[in-house]
């Protein structure tokens, strides 16, 4: 997304760890990634409203009526944005309005593609939003994994080292936040896109940006996310990961050498 841009999308500061029901379960884990850390993002803000227990509020949460903008309107607000995101990296609200404002195109592509298939329109008709809830269950899965490997070792040491019991994807999804003290609640909310079904995946894209980090086992850092935007560039076409990609990747001094390395080697 610009290089400024970029380095929003990478920030890494997750307001406020999950709730004290989540927490007082979570167990260490010594997950080592590779890249350089970002400073924390002062801009990200948990919404409330996402974390609502009921499947009907979370519908109604993305019918929400936002005014189109005008042509005029759109250009105004992709300079400020761009500019602001130039000026404060940490400014994860300009990225996300320069991202709503040139996606328009992209989304609707991915609306009719998800029109035309069985899960797609199952996926627009109820509208799920990965928020607290979601977490907790991943952290019961992880505590249950544990409890498996535990169990595992008492009955034969040697056959744990040799076969340790599979984690699901949830389990591996909680140990994510929770190495990095995430929260699900955090992304932005949707500012100027006015059609609520482009809304919604636009949302989509973003709570799902952590389950991709966690299939892919790359990490949040400068290298892990450039790899991860060439990935979303393939899959949804949008500009603000194109920008990401691009932009990010020739500008030298987000990376040390070793990692310009492996970016260009390993992930082009």
């Amino acid at each position: 997304t610009m290089a400024a841009a970029l380095r929003i999308l990478l920030s890494t500061k997750r307001q406020a760890p999950l709730s004290s029901s989540i927490t007082s379960r979570a167990l260490s884990t010594t997950s080592t990634f590779y890249g350089t850390p970002l400073p924390p993002s002062t801009r990200y803000t948990i919404n409330d409203e996402s974390s609502s227990s009921s499947t009907t509020n979370h519908h109604n949460h993305h019918q929400h009526h936002i005014p189109p903008l005008s042509p005029l309107q759109r250009l105004g607000t992709l300079l400020h944005s761009s500019l602001t995101a130039l000026n404060d990296p940490t400014r994860a609200d300009a990225v996300a309005a320069v991202g709503e404002v040139t996606g328009s195109y992209a989304l609707s592509k991915i609306l009719v593609a998800m029109e035309k298939d069985v899960v797609g329109r199952r996926i627009l008709d109820e509208r799920p939003v990965v928020d607290e809830r979601i977490a907790e269950r991943a952290f019961e899965l992880l505590e249950q994994h544990l409890v498996n490997v535990k169990e595992q070792s008492r009955d034969d040491h040697q056959r744990l080292q040799q076969q340790l019991p599979n984690m699901t994807f949830g389990a591996a999804y909680a140990t994510f936040l929770q190495t990095h003290n995430f929260h699900p609640n955090e992304r932005s909310k949707i500012r100027f896109l006015s059609n609520p079904h482009l809304s919604y995946i636009m949302t989509r894209y973003r709570q799902n940006h952590d389950y991709w980090h966690v299939l892919t086992g790359l990490p949040p850092t400068v290298l892990g996310e450039l790899g991860l935007k060439w990935l979303e560039l393939i899959q949804t076409g949008l500009p603000l990961a194109a920008l990401s990609a691009t932009t990010g990747g020739v500008n030298s001094h987000l990376l040390s050498e070793r990692e310009r390395q492996v970016l260009w080697e390993v992930y082009f």
